[in-house]
């Protein structure tokens, strides 16, 4: 049995939010997906998270998430501690502090339980090795997105950087429910590795039903089986068009995908939307844009209302100057986070302050 050393310690990580193409909705077990799924990391959009251990003789493990100020987040942390601690044995002997921030608005759609809690993972993973006995140094991607999953299951495919698959497929043998994988850049057109992404904000506001309720409305939901089978077949679909460069493929499917989310939320019982008005309006127009205009640019969304603009680097500014004509106005505040694909999470240094 590996011994584990009662010692101070600290890590500090920064992790990315991400983006699913093919939407993961829907969950068994321990946070294990009903389908597989597909997604980019984002670049700006980051949760930075410092923690910092000290050993303890209280029974059990205990922390302290940023001096105590989010109250309502501190059961989803103990929850998470609990669900990993056999997998990390240290934590039942030292006190964690736990400070954490954002880039972006938390709780509205962008994926922040996905950066928290990858960002939270990657630091236990490393706090692990420092107080293991092992002569190990490396960092254990698989554990920490399979710790990642068991705190929010899209924060599995935020460990990585560009594109990312969880859950199994049966095109890839080594896909798993319990932790996500890299996809190769092989496998990726330039152009997706490039991809930007600009997020319109039409409410940064918290969202009125959480992603968690979402999820369990899909265990007798009418249409649990045929969005299996949509989600296996767009997963095998979007990574002959990544692998293509096939623009046109592309939004068709992305756009299906984000739709067919907030249908399936529409449809559920009891039945929900978080569309607003301009998250509609905003479409439209995209869609127009494309059309009329022949503007190389399509959507998807999250559980939420706000837009994510998906389009080619080599377009940025035409497309930054129509978005800020068009779009802008839709927005609150006329706030747009504009972003693109990422290269995935990196660990900070001591003198690297989270709010950087």
């Amino acid at each position: 049995m590996t011994k584990h050393k009662q010692i101070s310690a600290t890590a500090s990580w920064e992790s990315p939010s991400n983006l699913a193409i093919v939407k993961y909705w829907g969950k068994h077990g321990l946070q294990e997906p009903l389908n597989p799924s597909i997604s980019f990391s984002l670049a700006a959009a980051v949760t930075r998270t410092r923690v910092s251990t000290r050993p303890s003789d209280q029974p059990g493990f205990s922390f302290r998430l940023n001096g105590a100020e989010k109250a309502g987040f501190n059961e989803k942390i103990a929850t998470f501690l609990e669900r990993i601690h056999s997998h990390l044995p240290f934590l039942q002997h030292h006190f964690l502090q736990i400070d954490s921030c954002n880039t972006f608005p938390h709780s509205s759609g962008i994926a922040s339980s996905a950066s928290s809690m990858s960002a939270l993972a990657l630091c236990l993973t490393q706090l692990h090795l420092l107080h293991s006995d092992k002569e190990e140094t490396a960092m254990d991607s698989v554990l920490a997105s399979t710790l990642a999953r068991m705190g929010s299951g899209s924060a599995a495919r935020s460990v990585y950087g560009g594109w990312t698959l969880w859950g199994r497929y049966p095109g890839k043998k080594e896909s798993s429910d319990m932790y996500a994988l890299p996809l190769e850049e092989a496998e990726i057109d330039p152009d997706f590795r490039s991809l930007h992404n600009s997020i319109l904000l039409i409410d940064p506001g918290q969202k009125a039903v959480s992603s968690t309720a979402g999820h369990a409305l899909m265990n007798h939901h009418p249409y649990r089986e045929a969005r299996i089978e949509q989600a296996q077949k767009n997963t095998e679909r979007l990574l002959a068009i990544l692998k293509a460069g096939e623009w046109d493929d592309f939004f068709e499917l992305a756009e299906n995908e984000a739709l067919s989310l907030h249908g399936l939320m529409m449809s559920s019982t009891p039945s929900y939307t978080l569309l607003h008005p301009n998250s509609l309006e905003a479409i439209h127009r995209i869609r127009r844009a494309r059309r009329e205009h022949g503007l190389t640019i399509g959507f998807s969304m999250d559980a939420g209302p706000n837009i994510h603009l998906l389009y080619p680097a080599r377009e940025n500014e035409k497309i930054k100057t129509w978005m800020q004509e068009e779009l802008q106005p839709l927005c609150a505040d006329k706030a747009i986070l504009h972003d693109q694909v990422g290269t995935g999470p990196r660990a900070l240094t001591s003198n690297q302050a989270l709010d950087e």
